[in-house]
């Protein structure tokens, strides 16, 4: 490909007190040596130093240090506002606890280069232990209590899912999209605040302009996880139950909403019996007031405008 134009990537990484995880993201991203990449760090508030550290380290990169701490979805709109202000071919976004293999974004743009309807794509995804287990590999919704389920979490990699394939949704901690598939959605709905289904609704809106979802196996990330994502909290529970019940409400049919209801309804019976005596009761609770806010919170108008005509009849 000599002499030919690469498209360019911006690349996200949102932070919030990890510099040393950010610092290994980032680097794994520059160690790739992809050419026409741009790295764009979102500091969220972050009391750790990691903005002068990050900077020193990664002179060329640009910075966005947040004033206050914007939360998951606010934070990576941060950068991928700054990411689309610069018109970048595609936005890869990664979580600071994310690494990525030197291959990823070749693998993953050669993929999206080769249909214009491939949208959003994902890689396959280790848990970072070196056990190759397998951590997710994209999600498909079942409408049951948590509403979508990442493919492949838990398995030993035995080659059972090194197929491309059209899936639902790519977790937000490591996906790419089309730059213009950003426009045309105005990036994630804050409507939804952190703790799951911004990057589920951001893929069914791509879905509806009609562009496909699409895993990639030979694209490859290592995630940790559980440095990012806190254990069995009031906070998390009381928003993963509000975003659980908003997506529902404007995606599921009647019979989806109803198989959804059933599933919520037994799991909060569940964790009364199982998380409270544990200790964590508090957070039961929050599940409950989340399931409540979540059936009357507001919904945002439909993204069903003049956009969406226009990407169907391109298609």
């Amino acid at each position: 490909m000599n002499g030919v134009r690469r498209p360019s990537v911006g690349v996200v990484v949102l932070n919030h007190n990890g510099r040393l995880l950010a610092e290994r993201c980032l680097q794994s991203v520059v160690r790739a040596g992809y050419p026409a990449v741009e790295l764009i760090l979102v500091d969220n508030n972050s009391t750790d130093g990691s903005v002068a550290y990050l900077t020193e380290r990664f002179p060329a990169a640009t910075v966005l240090s947040s004033p206050v701490n914007l939360g998951v979805t606010g934070g990576r709109n941060l950068g991928f506002r700054e990411a689309m202000r610069r018109g970048h071919d595609y936005i890869l976004s990664l979580d600071s606890d994310a690494r990525v293999d030197v291959s990823l974004i070749e693998e993953l743009i050669a993929v999206a280069e080769a249909d214009p309807r491939i949208g959003v794509l994902g890689p396959k995804t280790y848990n970072d232990d070196d056990s190759r287990t397998i951590q997710c590999v994209g999600g498909r919704i079942l409408w049951t209590e948590n509403v979508t389920r990442e493919r492949g979490a838990g398995e030993p990699d035995r080659g059972q899912y090194d197929t491309l394939t059209d899936i639902d949704y790519i977790p937000g901690f490591a996906f790419m999209a089309r730059g213009d598939v950003f426009v045309q959605l105005d990036a994630l709905d804050e409507t939804f605040e952190g703790y799951g289904h911004e990057d589920t609704d951001f893929c069914l809106r791509a879905k509806q302009l009609g562009y496909r979802i699409v895993y990639v196996p030979r694209a490859v990330v290592w995630h940790k996880g559980s440095a990012t994502i806190g254990g069995y909290s009031a906070r998390r529970k009381y928003l993963e139950a509000v975003n659980s019940v908003l997506l529902v409400r404007r995606y599921g049919s009647a019979a989806q909403r109803l198989k959804y209801a059933v599933y919520a309804g037994f799991g909060l019976i569940y964790a009364l019996g199982v998380q409270a005596p544990r200790g964590n009761a508090k957070a039961v609770g929050a599940k409950a007031r989340g399931l409540w806010r979540g059936l009357f919170k507001p919904l945002p108008p439909p993204h069903d405008g003049p956009q969406a005509t226009m990407a169907q009849e391109g298609r």
